[in-house]
């Protein structure tokens, strides 16, 4: 099984007021992993590019046992884990520095046409990717599907420190829009010990978001993102939270 292994410090600008580290840094952090991995092993960035394509992630889901916080210093295993058609797996460990485990998350990647932004068929591609290994999550990863009673917490036109290497929104900044809107809406932000993101649709600069929120049931709350465009928007982005 190919792994890799990369190691972080929790910086101050990464924490919550409370010190805690937040949800969005956390997934920079996963992010980097994944991106370093996938250009070690030869299908990252630079290989994705020649073939005018790209990685997006599709689908996460971190559950946190333990929250890193402000200069805890953070080891993330990382290891692509199969393929469907669409999508690519890949899986993180969190381990701190004494050995203990801190989260575990499983996740969904696909690639885009760099021209049409349609999906590629992964076995059209020769990639090097695994056809099977062990996963992260005791449960299988699914996709999201919106919940019901959203109302409206804030909303944001998309800037321009928002993009990433392929001018469309980070998937960390739709995370840290929605908990800028729990947050608005509960006046505080909860302890998270799980978070889950289903990614629907691109966003660009100068989209406008507008950030809903369900009502907590049983400890869940539903976040949708939404970008206006015509009548009715299209939704770009699932989150569920569990405190």
């Amino acid at each position: 099984m190919l792994q890799r292994e990369d190691r972080f410090t929790i910086k101050a600008f990464d924490c919550r007021p409370d010190g805690g580290v937040k949800v969005s840094a956390l997934m920079q952090y996963l992010q980097e992993a994944a991106a370093c991995h996938a250009e070690q092993l030869g299908f990252g960035f630079a290989d994705m590019n020649q073939r005018d394509c790209f990685w997006v992630l599709a689908n996460l889901r971190l559950e946190i046992s333990q929250e890193p916080r402000w200069m805890d210093c953070l080891t993330i295993r990382t290891w692509p884990s199969g393929h469907t058609r669409v999508t690519a797996t890949r899986e993180f460990v969190g381990i701190a520095q004494d050995g203990r485990e801190l989260f575990l998350a499983g996740s969904e990647w696909m690639v885009l046409d760099r021209r049409s932004s349609r999906p590629q068929n992964l076995n059209r591609l020769s990639l090097p990717l695994p056809p099977s290994e062990p996963k992260a999550l005791p449960a299988p990863l699914h996709r999201l599907k919106p919940a019901e009673g959203y109302v409206r917490a804030c909303s944001l036109q998309v800037p321009f420190s928002a993009l990433d290497f392929n001018g469309h929104v980070n998937n960390t900044e739709y995370v840290r829009w929605a908990m800028d809107g729990l947050a608005l809406q509960r006046s505080h932000l909860p302890q998270i010990r799980v978070a889950h993101v289903t990614y629907l649709a691109e966003a660009f600069q100068g989209d406008q978001i507008e950030v809903l929120v369900s009502p907590a049931r049983n400890g869940r709350v539903g976040i949708l993102e939404r970008k206006s465009q015509g009548p009715v928007g299209v939704d770009v982005c699932l989150l569920e939270i569990v405190c």
